[in-house]
């Protein structure tokens, strides 16, 4: 990990290592984005999304919070949504949780204390909910992560009853969406299965 008084250094490198590839590079950036994706993701450090997919600036609409949490009372959050979607029109919509998730894990524990027990006070509702699957898991580890795919299809949920994928979706120009879980221990990720048929039941789809 480099010290912070190198990290502008690293920056003057990278750009060189572009312009060398491509001398537009930058001026090609500066005329505007259009990506195809918007992706929603845990905060954690560990989770550097770009370099785990291969994705230049441009591809990817990024926001991250705690425990990759698309809570619909959040005006952060639903703006991002209604600028994605109605503004980039992004053609994808990934909600990505990870293994180890420490939000996960907190809320799990049942914190409640501080801004951090707040922001996750749908996400401790959400495990309380499937305590009954979750409780059963021999390990705490293998409880959070279960947690952790639970919490990505809820939040995908979210997403498919936002105001901006209901005007994007009366529009005609509806974003796919995926759920996604990240193994920190190997790198890849998973593309979860998600409750398709029962969101075209309750006409969210």
């Amino acid at each position: 990990m480099p010290d912070f008084p190198n990290l502008l250094e690293k920056n003057r490198t990278w750009v060189q290592a572009k312009l060398s590839e491509d001398p537009d590079y930058f001026a090609d950036l500066a005329q505007g984005q259009r990506p195809p994706f918007l992706f929603f993701g845990c905060s954690d450090s560990r989770k550097c999304m770009n370099s785990m997919i291969g994705s230049e600036p441009g591809d990817l609409f990024v926001h991250r919070n705690i425990a990759n949490q698309v809570p619909l009372h959040d005006p952060n959050v639903q703006a991002v949504l209604e600028f994605a979607l109605l503004n980039l029109k992004v053609r994808h919509v990934v909600v990505a949780g990870h293994t180890g998730c420490g939000g996960v894990g907190a809320a799990l524990s049942g914190l409640e204390e501080g801004a951090v027990g707040f922001w996750l006070t749908e996400l401790r509702e959400l495990a309380a909910q499937h305590r009954d699957e979750i409780d059963p898991l021999p390990e705490l580890m293998a409880r959070a992560n279960r947690l952790s795919e639970i919490n990505v299809v809820a939040q995908l949920r979210n997403v498919l009853l936002s105001p901006a994928y209901l005007k994007a979706r009366e529009a005609g120009t509806p974003p796919t969406v995926h759920g996604w879980m990240l193994d920190l221990s190997t790198g890849l990720i998973r593309e979860l299965e998600l409750p398709v048929d029962d969101w075209r039941r309750e006409g969210l789809l």
